[in-house]
């Protein structure tokens, strides 16, 4: 693809003030009829408005068509009026007027006034409205035609909150000004209607959408000035266009119709600027256009002129068109097929990139064409066929009022359209005025906002201030007042008013001075103040720009501008009143490391004078952002931003904390241990906790921004655990048979009762967790749960249990067992704990056998067989039986356990409970019981609390209980 004559954008206006008058003209309310609007008895002036373009206007009041071409037809015309008490005081909305193709649609208000439009000549070259503004206050004019509706971005709907500034009392000193709603920055945010790629038929067609403005104040506060103002500037449309050159019969492609993707939805007219976000356009910013059918003149035969219109698409956008419909690839076989146009150079090809600009005219020309490609080329050029808004050029030396500005000495330029003089403040700088008046002007000369005390300008034949003087030279030189040493040059009006025809004309002198740069957009968080440009780059932003305006009498430059600083659309512009675009490329090998914390200064040059300069300031900040990498045995958290160290100065945690301009560090407790460099862009920090460094704390600490201090990381905290510590807590169990000495002693130790279901547990805290190992078999050590407490502190629950059934445990001659619980932390010491049997399992029983120390150890089962007494049958014939190895005593049993073998089992006689051996006999048979022996004849054994023990003869019709027992021989 071959691209030409890339084109950037064009002046969106450019102005031409002058004023026709009688000076015996007055103006007193009501005195002329008004053609609607508010009747609120404020004096006004008239005001002759001249569009200078070759407008067409489909019926002007006179009835006359204006034979022009479709895209310039009006069909409707909205002057939108601001007003200030100051010349640099807000600007808020004080009326409208405004013309439609059809009267009856003329909006309905008191601020609203109807306006008529009427060609000047019989070309149609010119248009001019006759409108009646207000007096009282400085006001600037918006012009927007053939968009009615203008949306409002924040709800995405028509704005209708028009409110009207109210002056009490137009004139006096005493004149309070009720702001209007919106405000002039606030207007000039409202957008175009918005396409909506949804609807087939929301596809830009004639009339397109034009703008211009008259933004320099007009000063309307002099209420003994009556004369008719007259005010030229021309209308600059706000799309682009596209022809498509195309030979069907030679290329063999019927194009059916025309798209463009990824083009912008909308713009919003002062300045334009396409809606969405800029340089690069968020998700649902960049839509496809619905595609217009190609059936206009000369359509598939040679070049189609206006086949589609877009919003202006910037470069970064990626915009293009779609041309779809048929390929013949025979005489009688048509395919069909789409075709992209990129705006940008092709892989293999070279070129410039296009930016799809408002008014100008983009041709495509097809060259050749096949099933799967298109070969084709585009022209870029200004609207200047027919139809072109801007043939509007001023003829000769002398402008249309007879006068001609001639340079002398020195530096300066002429612009004619807005008859300004720019000229240099050095002594000696001179130029003439010449009118053609055979019988001369009344001058006056004054200085913006009613400066006196800095005339720097002198006029010879002196300005005689509208006297009756007879004043004949019609040739005035003006030249810098060698006598003025002041520093201030403010802008200078001369006025000249013809004797005999009393029609005025002004001329504006205005100094090359130093630029002034004004703040105009920025990105979120970016911002331009005193000269000082910040820009914020955020997770959002990722490059941040500012635009600012500079206004410098003979165009402006920019020198010392880095590398990694972005300009657009170029470092040095003609126009007096510039747009910079500044950018930052945050990933150039050129941006500074660390970021300077005063930031760069780059020069502002006013070209006509290049000794006037101004300094800008570039600063830069950015969010913090922060990432981490853990080395050794220490730890990071994504989720809880929790940095887990240890007293090993092995286990590490390297932050790298990227924020331009550089961080430090807050809240660094004395326990850590920090190594690295926080004074870049790009910081890296290295946190460990000594061998022999505190543990068991905790720290929260985040990164700031040196640039500002408001601008901080996440919050982080640091943990300091032992490496080496195991601590047992919580110790619980669900037998009362079973204990524990102390958990904190350095070796506890549990007596455990290993009855049926059964446990002890309690809870293990380490650095890394534990593995567990046992030295005996007759008992299990689990790790029922880990969890990770917030400081990465493991915490173990360990569960003790049986690992046989009751009769596994009839006796005590398990050994203790060891418990030891090794650290995962590599290197360090483990802790172990003691568990040791509690008593003998009686089966099915969750009491502990009773042991008796006799002759013999017998163990005594804790519960009568049977539940309680039964017969001497019973128990011989086994009914009850007792489980292996257990036993129904025999007297001779009995004898062994209260060590009286020589005993004679018929002597009745009680025998008082006696000491150890007493208790635990008592223990061992609790209450007052006959306790059957396992003999042939009927025995007993008795136990009475408050007596003793002794034997009984007893009938075998009797009853009385058996307790099974376990010698332990």
């Amino acid at each position: 693809m071959r691209t030409f004559n890339k084109l950037y954008g064009i002046p969106l206006l450019s102005l031409l003030l002058s004023v026709a008058a009688c000076t015996s003209e007055t103006e007193e309310p009501g005195e002329k009829p008004d053609s609607g609007g508010i009747q609120d008895g404020t004096p006004r002036r008239e005001v002759l408005l001249t569009l200078k373009n070759k407008l067409s206007v489909p019926r002007t009041k006179a009835g006359d068509a204006i034979a022009t071409a479709d895209e310039n037809k009006i069909s409707s015309l909205d002057i939108y009026v601001f007003g200030s008490k100051t010349e640099d005081g807000v600007y808020t909305y004080q009326e409208r007027f405004c013309y439609r193709e059809k009267s009856g649609e003329i909006p309905v208000g008191d601020d609203v006034t109807a306006l008529d439009l009427n060609a000047k000549d019989a070309d149609g070259k010119e248009t001019t409205a006759l409108i009646s503004l207000k007096k009282g206050l400085f006001v600037k004019l918006y012009c927007i035609a053939n968009q009615t509706k203008l949306i409002d971005p924040a709800t995405n709907l028509a704005y209708t909150g028009f409110t009207p500034l109210v002056q009490s009392n137009p004139g006096q000193a005493n004149n309070m000004v009720t702001a209007g709603v919106p405000k002039e920055d606030d207007f000039k945010l409202l957008q175009s209607v918005q396409l909506d790629p949804a609807s087939t038929t929301d596809i830009l067609l004639t009339p397109l959408p034009m703008t211009g403005s008259y933004a320099t104040p007009l000063d309307l506060t002099d209420f003994s000035v009556s004369a008719r103002l007259q005010l030229g500037f021309r209308l600059t449309r706000s799309v682009a266009r596209f022809d498509v050159v195309n030979e069907a019969s030679t290329s063999k492609f019927t194009i059916e119709s025309v798209s463009m993707a990824n083009g912008r939805k909308g713009v919003s007219f002062f300045q334009l600027t396409v809606t969405g976000k800029l340089p690069d356009a968020d998700a649902g910013d960049l839509v496809t256009y619905p595609a217009r059918k190609f059936d206009g003149e000369k359509a598939n035969e040679g070049i189609c002129t206006g086949a589609f219109y877009t919003w202006p698409s910037p470069v970064q956008d990626g915009g293009y068109l779609i041309l779809s419909g048929t390929y013949a690839t025979n005489q009688t076989d048509n395919i069909p097929v789409t075709y992209k146009i990129p705006f940008k150079p092709a892989a293999n090809e070279t070129g410039n990139y296009i930016e799809v600009s408002q008014n100008h005219r983009y041709t495509v020309e097809i060259t050749k064409a096949d099933e799967y490609k298109l070969d084709f080329t585009i022209n870029v050029a200004d609207w200047t066929d027919e139809g072109n808004i801007d043939d509007y050029e001023p003829g000769g030396d002398a402008d249309k009022d007879g006068f001609t500005i001639t340079p002398v000495t020195g530096d300066m330029t002429y612009d004619k359209p807005s008859r300004t003089v720019t000229m240099s403040i050095v002594d000696g700088t001179q130029f003439t005025i010449e009118g053609n008046s055979p019988t001369g002007y009344y001058t006056t000369m004054y200085y913006e906002n009613g400066d006196l005390a800095h005339q720097w300008l002198e006029m010879d034949p002196k300005a005689d201030n509208m006297t009756k003087a007879d004043v004949v030279p019609s040739t005035f030189t003006v030249k810098k007042n060698a006598a003025y040493k002041g520093t201030k040059f403010p802008i200078a009006t001369i006025r000249f008013t013809d004797k005999i025809t009393a029609k005025e004309t002004i001329v504006i002198v205005q100094p090359i001075a130093n630029p002034v740069v004004k703040g105009v957009t920025h990105t979120e968080g970016s911002s331009f103040n005193d000269n000082e440009v910040l820009l914020n780059k955020t997770s959002t932003v990722t490059d941040p720009s500012v635009t600012v305006s500079v206004f410098a009498s003979g165009g402006s430059e920019l020198e010392n501008v880095p590398d990694w600083l972005k300009v657009s659309p170029a470092s040095s512009q003609t126009l007096s009143n510039a747009s910079y675009v500044f950018t930052a490329d945050v990933s150039n090998a050129s941006f500074p490391n660390p970021f300077p914390v005063d930031g760069v200064t780059i020069t502002v040059k006013n070209t006509g004078d290049k000794s006037k300069t101004q300094d800008i300031t570039i600063k830069m900040k950015s969010n913090v952002t922060v990432s981490c990498a853990a080395a050794g045995q220490a730890e990071y958290d994504t989720n809880s931003n929790a940095v887990r160290l240890y007293n090993d100065e092995n286990a590490k945690v390297t932050l790298n904390v990227n924020s331009i301009g550089g961080t430090e560090l807050v809240n660094k407790p004395d326990w850590l241990t920090v190594t690295g460099d926080g004074n870049k862009n790009d910081g890296k920090y290295t946190f460990y906790v000594a061998n022999n460094g505190t543990t068991g704390v905790n720290q929260k600490v985040t990164f700031r921004n040196k640039v500002d201090n408001t601008i901080v990381s996440k919050e982080f905290t640091v943990y300091s655990n032992s490496k080496s510590a195991i601590i047992f807590s919580n110790y619980d169990d669900n037998s009362s048979y079973s204990s524990i000495d102390n958990i904190n002693n350095s070796t506890p130790t549990i007596t455990y009762f290993p009855c049926a279901e059964s446990y002890c547990q309690f809870t293990v805290i380490s650095p890394k967790g534990v593995t567990v190992s046992i030295n005996r078999s007759w008992a299990n050590a689990t790790i029922t749960s880990t969890t990770t407490l917030p400081s990465g502190i493991r915490q173990s629950v360990v569960k003790i249990t049986r690992a046989y059934n009751d009769d596994y445990y009839d006796d005590l001659k398990q050994n203790d067992m060891t418990v030891t619980f090794s650290n995962i932390y590599p290197g360090q010491a483990a802790k172990t704990i003691i568990v040791s049997q509690k008593s003998v399992v009686f089966p099915g029983s969750k009491v502990p056998a009773n042991r008796i120390d006799g002759n013999a150890v017998y163990y005594v089962a804790p519960v009568e067989q049977g539940g309680g007494y039964i017969s001497y049958q019973d128990m011989r014939n086994d009914r009850y039986p007792c489980p292996s190895p257990w036993k129904k005593p025999s007297s001779t049993d009995f004898k062994k356990m209260v060590k009286r073998e020589d005993f004679d089992i018929t002597n009745t006689t009680m025998v008082p409970w006696s000491g150890t051996l007493g208790s635990q006999i008592k223990a061992a048979y609790p209450g007052d019981r006959n306790i059957w022996t396992s003999d042939e004849s009927a025995r007993v054994f008795r136990v009475r609390n408050g007596q003793g023990w002794g034997f009984y003869g007893w009938l075998e019709s009797a009853s009385a209980a058996v307790r099974c027992v376990k010698d332990d021989q």
